[in-house]
């Protein structure tokens, strides 16, 4: 759910859902945003999506438009217990030799360690209700 129709409720606004592998969607903030194509698609084992587009903006860093383009994120669901789930973030491009690593390194601990985890935290609290 929070890797395909709750997207916009833990990272950005989104253009739609993701629901299958090759669906095409937009994450943005205003003038900033990203275009992914979902590659691999095993809701309950990992799901891909690759940047195809971009228009990133970070004040302060020039030169940082497209470097997401050709990157590929690589979500994986693993079972822990309790009908538990973990999610793990593998960002395939993002390295320390692109422009904005620290920034998006950063961003992506406080997206999925904070705003993706109390979705589904609360998520989890409505079906335990």
């Amino acid at each position: 759910m929070a890797l395909t129709k709750g997207i916009s409720k833990w990272w950005g606004n989104t253009s739609n859902p993701v629901q299958s592998k090759g669906d095409i969607f937009t994450v943005s903030w205003g003038e900033p945003w990203y275009q992914f194509k979902v590659i691999e698609f095993d809701s309950f084992n990992s799901i891909t999506w690759e940047c195809i587009d971009a228009n990133q903006i970070i004040p302060g860093l020039k030169g940082v438009k497209k470097e997401w383009v050709g990157t590929k994120l690589e979500w994986i669901i693993s079972p822990v217990n309790n009908g538990k789930v973990e999610v793990s973030l593998i960002h395939h491009g993002l390295t320390s030799e692109i422009t904005c690593y620290e920034f998006c390194s950063a961003a992506w601990d406080g997206f999925v360690t904070n705003s993706m985890k109390n979705y589904l935290e609360g998520l989890n609290n409505q079906i335990s209700k």
